[in-house]
């Protein structure tokens, strides 16, 4: 009799993961049912993107990560990393904003319907607070970035110039591909 019971037991509780599961719409093996990966499936409601914060082009890094291309001496090489050092902890206050906005306006609003007066208030209001933060950190970056480029020969300064360029375009690139898909409907 015990062992019946034990029995009962543990079939119950080994199906009762499976029951939630299917419930849930996923399957084992990864697969989701009728919602898919990117899809929406039942119980999801679109939602306008939230705010995004545009990135930024920081040479100093780019120095760092192209250390061997702009062929740094180890002198260099230490100097420029004490500026990136002062410059992270320069701009972490400003930078935990940006992630504290960005993550409080993640899930953008209902894509039916009007927001409220309060909702566009607010958006306006960190839209504004994310330019002022990014100006604050552009401003470091740029004199950060004049310490360190003054570390730089004539051809390395050229070098790291074409580099930043090519960030600030791969940049740029990026966003009109997110605006296109934005006006696909995406």
């Amino acid at each position: 009799m015990m062992v019946g019971h034990l029995r009962g037991i543990v079939i119950g509780l080994t199906l009762v993961p499976s029951l939630a599961l299917a419930q849930r719409g996923v399957m084992p093996g990864g697969s989701m049912g009728t919602g898919g990966v990117g899809r929406r499936g039942p119980g999801s409601i679109a939602r306008e993107p939230g705010i995004a914060v545009p990135k930024l082009v920081n040479a100093v890094n780019l120095l760092v990560e192209n250390r061997q291309v702009l062929a740094l001496t180890d002198t260099q090489f230490v100097r420029i990393i004490a500026i990136k050092r002062a410059l992270d902890s320069t701009n972490a206050p400003q930078m935990r904003k940006l992630d504290s906005i960005q993550h409080l306006f993640k899930g953008g609003s209902l894509v039916f319907g009007n927001p409220s007066p309060e909702r566009r208030d607010s958006l306006v209001q960190a839209r504004g607070a994310i330019l002022d933060t990014q100006g604050t950190v552009r401003d470091n970056i740029a004199a950060s970035r004049e310490r360190a480029f003054a570390l730089l020969s004539s051809p390395q300064s050229a070098k790291a110039r074409e580099l930043e360029d090519k960030a600030e375009k791969a940049i740029a690139d990026a966003e009109k591909e997110k605006e296109k898909g934005r006006g696909r409907g995406g």
